[in-house]
């Protein structure tokens, strides 16, 4: 995972790759049966003084994927299932300007003891990538799902992706 994203916006704070990958290989990584080579990530990184008191957490693999949409939609149904997500409306389609990689994004609802807060999710899938990209800020988490900006969101996950995207040596 790089050190900072979105031009040091963010920072890294924990690297979870190794524990994501470990029980990935257990339970499958539900990449697809034409999936190759796949190894799961994760990341937290903390707002730097420019974001205030935000994080943003991407969740993913890389692999060989003949049917990049298969690890993408299994990416995003995990975060569904997850205990106190829900999902109040449907995920739009998002190409952005420029972009060679459609997205699926949406507003997750993420209820705690604290309350419910509103969290902007997009995900893509590529021949080689797939990840879903959550962005926690102040403002979003207390934001009306209805209101969220889903092609802004899409246009900063299409940043995220391109810094974490590396060539396989």
């Amino acid at each position: 995972m790089p050190r900072t994203l979105l031009d040091g916006e963010y920072k890294l704070i924990k690297d979870s790759s190794a524990e994501a990958n470990a029980e990935a290989e257990r339970s499958g990584y539900g990449a697809g049966p034409d999936a190759r080579n796949v190894k799961a990530i994760i990341g937290s990184y903390n707002g730097t003084s420019t974001t205030g008191n935000s994080g943003l957490v991407i969740t993913g693999m890389y692999g060989q994927f003949r049917n990049p949409a298969q690890p993408r939609d299994s990416l995003l149904d995990g975060m569904r299932k997850a205990d106190g997500m829900s999902e109040p409306k449907p995920a739009k389609t998002i190409t952005p300007p420029g972009s060679d990689v459609d997205l699926e994004c949406t507003v997750m609802l993420s209820k705690d003891e604290d309350g419910t807060s509103t969290v902007p999710v997009c995900a893509w899938g590529d021949e080689n990538t797939a990840a879903h990209v959550a962005f926690l800020t102040p403002a979003s988490a207390a934001q009306d799902p209805d209101t969220v900006d889903l092609d802004a969101i899409a246009q900063q996950t299409l940043k995220v992706r391109e810094e974490v995207r590396k060539p396989i040596n």
